[in-house]
């Protein structure tokens, strides 16, 4: 079940510390795997701006990256070590029945419990056509990494932090329990 959220730049690292002590109460090091559905997605970048927000936010964490090879990623475990799984998709035709075969394959493999902590990450505007999937959804522009890399800012991952958080609420969101069941 998901919970309603701010959205938008209203969400500040101040409005989520609260957040990020519960998660570190119920978890000393929250462990994440980024998990790109395909190769020509920015994973790396994701990974770094996710792993950004939540040391800003004082959290410990691992944000690993994986994919778009599952079997892959299973074999290096990356399945087993992570507390969040967050799956980066796009606005293709293709890419929401990619995840669902994502979500029914850790289903077969006994990894039940990653796919019911799962974020979607939509890169690319979403279409009023779409349905919303089950799982929480963070809708980021395509180009958010090179947004932030042309900031001038000393930390790339920091332009796009202070104006989207979303990404960060919703893995704060699983980790302490609030949105999985």
């Amino acid at each position: 079940m998901r919970i309603a959220r701010k959205s938008g730049p209203t969400l500040k690292p101040a409005t989520l510390r609260a957040k990020a002590i519960a998660a570190g109460k119920v978890r000393e090091n929250l462990k994440i795997t980024v998990f790109a559905l395909s190769a020509a997605l920015p994973a790396a970048e994701l990974a770094e701006f996710l792993e950004g927000q939540l040391a800003q936010l004082a959290l410990n964490s691992q944000v690993h990256v994986a994919g778009p090879e599952r079997v892959k990623a299973a074999l290096a475990g990356r399945f087993n070590e992570a507390d969040v799984l967050v799956v980066v998709g796009d606005g293709s035709a293709t890419a929401e029945p990619a995840l669902m075969e994502l979500v029914q394959w850790l289903l077969l493999n006994g990894r039940t419990a990653l796919a019911e902590n799962l974020v979607y990450v939509q890169l690319g505007a979403r279409t009023s056509a779409t349905p919303a999937p089950v799982f929480e959804r963070v809708v980021l522009p395509m180009n958010f990494a090179e947004q932030t890399q042309q900031s001038g800012r000393r930390l790339p991952w920091a332009a796009a932090s202070h104006e989207s958080w979303e990404l960060a609420d919703a893995v704060l969101n699983y980790a302490t329990g609030l949105s999985a069941e």
